[in-house]
């Protein structure tokens, strides 16, 4: 995903396919999350937008618990286990985990 697709998802707001959340620290709701993803036609989580759109960013520390949380939630939280991919995309207000 690029800076210009990002800013267009943030323009159009959250819908079935595209969800913003500021971070996650309960590997329960972010299985719920993925498994609603997996459910349908897929998506995009964009981790470090807020609900209105608005990029609060995160850190590199913040990746890295939020990957480790990812990895465990896809495959310990959910059955049968998936697969998901993720980037990081720098915005001049930090990182977001797409």
């Amino acid at each position: 995903m690029t800076l210009a697709e990002l800013h267009q998802i943030l323009d159009r707001g959250e819908d079935s396919r595209h969800q913003f959340k500021r971070d996650f620290s309960n590997i329960d709701a972010l299985a719920a999350e993925l498994v609603a993803f997996a459910n349908t036609s897929g998506g995009y989580l964009l981790i470090g937008v807020d609900d209105s759109g608005t990029v609060s960013g995160l850190s590199s520390a913040d990746i890295s618990r939020l990957n480790q949380l990812l990895s465990n939630a896809a495959s310990q939280n959910v059955r049968p286990a998936i697969n998901p991919l993720s980037s990081n995309l720098q915005t001049e207000h930090g990182l977001v985990m797409v």
